[in-house]
């Protein structure tokens, strides 16, 4: 889909773990919007292959581990001199495993913490520094429903993303009055690919087939059907364009009337 709209013209835009999934189409969606892109990821090949698709002159790509500071500065550098002023942050990069709570290792933890929480704190950190130097920003994470509404199974990733939630609240309170913005959206299933693994791990949760797995969610939401990549689209571009000037702290539940807080 072609997007003609200028919401995000001017508009600097680092993602993280935007090498697949919901970042790579934020990645896709923003730079047809007028926006330009910086992909941070792991995967050189998904990451350059990413950029390769999105307008000239558009996009960049460096190859970052969001769990270590100093390459984030650097690469925040980098992102500047190319591409122009820091404007907006969206930490997207996650890791997620199902396995009961007395299976799940002390490894599991720190690489899930580290991936799903460290890296948020640790980018918008650097984010923030260069915000304040330009004049202000957005900071929008991609949190999870597991950010609201424990499940079992998934007590590392749930920790994870409730801390994202308190992360997120008390750095939009802190720099409210410097014109920086920060805000999450929380989605249940977004059938991305990290899903197309997850879903043989719930299915032994539930003793499911793994291709139940999905209908069997459909059942269990109001709307009856899984969050569309649009959906997520659609929220990210009013949390970090004008439409959204007055939203600081809040978080948007993508999860069609299963949990409302």
């Amino acid at each position: 889909m072609t997007r003609t709209s200028d919401q995000l013209n001017n508009k600097v835009i680092i993602i993280t773990g935007a090498g697949s999934g919901m970042g790579a189409a934020m990645a896709h969606d923003f730079s047809e919007r007028g926006a330009k892109v910086a992909v941070f990821d792991l995967d050189e090949k998904k990451g350059n292959d990413v950029v390769a698709s999105l307008p000239k002159g558009n996009g960049l790509y460096l190859k970052v581990d969001v769990t270590k500071k100093d390459q984030i500065e650097k690469a925040v550098e980098v992102v500047e001199e190319k591409l122009g002023k820091l404007t907006t942050l969206v930490n997207s990069a996650g890791l997620s495993k199902m396995i009961p709570f007395l299976d799940s290792s002390e490894e599991l933890w720190d690489a899930t913490i580290n991936v799903n929480l460290k890296a948020v704190f640790l980018c918008s950190q650097v984010a923030i520094n260069s915000m304040l130097k330009n004049g202000g920003g957005e900071i929008l994470n991609m949190s999870s429903l597991s950010g609201k509404k424990a499940s079992s199974w998934q007590t590392i990733y749930c920790a994870s993303k409730f801390g994202v939630q308190g992360l997120t609240q008390s750095i939009a309170k802190e720099f409210a009055d410097k014109n920086i913005r920060v805000n999450s959206i929380c989605p249940g299933i977004v059938q991305t690919e990290m899903w197309d693994k997850l879903k043989y791990e719930y299915a032994q949760k539930r003793n499911l087939d793994p291709d139940e797995v999905m209908d069997y969610f459909k059942g269990n939401i109001p709307m009856h059907r899984l969050v569309d990549m649009d959906d997520v689209i659609n929220a990210a571009v009013f949390l970090i364009s004008e439409n959204s000037s007055y939203l600081t702290g809040q978080s948007i539940n993508l999860v069609g009337g299963e949990w409302m807080d």
